[in-house]
C-alpha cells in the first residue's frame, strides 16, 4: 500500500474521530436535558472513548506519515530525526499542540467516571479540531488573507462537526423513543435541529468562501481531480441538507404524535445522513492531499 493511501486513510479516521468527539460532546453536555443526560452519557460512552483513543493514535501516525512524505518515503516514517525536522516547520508548530491535546484527550477517555471528564473532553475536542484549521490548504495564505482563511476554516470545521458529529449519538439515543424517554429525546433533537439550521448555513457559506480563497473560481473544471472531488463533496452536502430538512419538518412533527412509522423513517434518514457525511469526510481527506488546480 502506498504512503499516500495510508495518509489519506489516517486523515479520514482522524477527521471522523474529531468530528464525533466534538459533536457528541455538544449534543450530550449542552443540548440534552439534565434529567436524561446520564442515560445519554452511558449510550455514547463507548463511542466517545473509541474516538478519543483513535484521534490520539492518528495524530502520531499523521506526524510520522508527514515525515515520510517530506523525506524519502517509508524509511522516514519512523525516523526520529525526520520527525524533529517536521516539528520545526510551520505545520509542526501547530501539530505539537495537536499531539498535546490528543494525549490529554486519551487520558480523559481512560480516566473513569470523573465529574470533570466529559466537559474536559468537549473542550479538548474543540481544541484538536481547531488545530486542523491551521494546516493544509487553508494555512497556505499570508497576511490579512491568512487571518480570513483561518477564521473561515474554523467556522467550517466547527459547524460541520456540530452537524455531522452529532448524528451518531442522536441515532444511538433513538431507542429512548420506546422506553419512556420520548419527550427528552424529541426535545433534544429539536434543540439540536434549531442550532443545526445555523450550522448548515455556516457549512455552505464558509465552504463557498473557502473555495473562492483556494481556487478563485467555482469548481467547474472536472478535468482537475481536485475540482471533481470538491464538486462531489458539494453534491453530497446538498443531499445531507435535503435529508435533514425532511427529518426536521416532515418526520419530527409526526414523531410527536407517537408515530412508529415516522420514528423508523427518521432513524433510516439519520443513518443516510451519517453515510453521506462519512463520504464527505473521505473526499475531503483525499483532495486535501492534492494541489488545488
Amino acid at each position: 500500500m502506498s504512503l499516500a493511501s495510508v495518509y489519506i486513510g489516517t486523515r479520514f479516521v482522524h477527521f471522523v474521530s474529531l468530528y464525533v468527539l466534538l459533536g457528541t460532546g455538544i449534543y450530550v453536555e449542552c443540548l440534552t436535558p439534565r434529567a436524561a443526560r446520564g442515560w445519554s452519557r452511558a449510550r455514547s460512552e463507548a463511542l466517545l472513548r473509541a474516538c478519543a483513543l483513535a484521534a490520539c493514535v492518528c495524530a502520531f501516525l499523521l506526524l510520522g506519515l508527514e515525515a515520510g512524505q517530506m523525506g524519502s518515503g517509508w524509511p522516514d516514517v519512523h525516523d526520529p530525526s525526520t520527525w524533529r525536522a517536521v516539528l520545526g516547520t510551520a505545520y509542526g508548530r501547530v501539530w505539537r499542540w495537536q499531539l498535546g491535546f490528543s494525549v490529554a484527550a486519551a487520558v480523559c477517555a481512560l480516566a473513569g467516571a470523573r465529574p470533570w471528564r466529559r466537559p474536559a473532553l468537549l473542550w479538548l475536542a474543540a481544541a484538536m479540531l481547531g488545530c486542523m484549521a491551521f494546516v493544509g490548504h487553508a494555512a497556505s495564505h499570508t497576511g490579512e488573507q491568512a487571518v480570513l482563511a483561518g477564521a473561515v476554516q474554523l467556522a467550517h470545521l466547527y459547524a460541520g462537526a456540530y452537524w455531522l458529529g452529532g448524528l451518531p449519538v442522536l441515532w444511538l439515543t433513538l431507542e429512548g423513543l420506546n422506553d419512556g424517554r420520548r419527550a427528552a429525546v424529541v426535545h433534544t433533537h429539536v434543540r439540536y435541529s434549531w442550532a443545526g439550521h445555523v450550522a448548515v448555513a455556516l457549512v455552505i457559506a464558509s465552504g463557498a468562501v473557502n473555495t473562492g480563497l483556494v481556487l478563485g473560481t467555482w469548481p467547474w473544471h472536472w478535468a482537475s481531480l481536485y475540482q471533481l472531488l470538491l464538486s462531489l463533496k458539494i453534491a453530497l452536502v446538498a443531499l445531507m441538507a435535503l435529508a435533514a430538512v425532511v427529518n426536521r419538518y416532515v418526520l419530527v412533527p409526526r414523531m410527536r404524535l407517537d408515530s412508529a412509522a415516522a420514528a423508523r423513517w427518521f432513524g433510516r434518514l439519520v443513518l443516510t445522513e451519517i453515510t453521506l457525511g462519512l463520504l464527505v469526510l473521505a473526499l475531503v481527506s483525499w483532495f486535501a492531499t492534492l494541489e488545488p488546480a
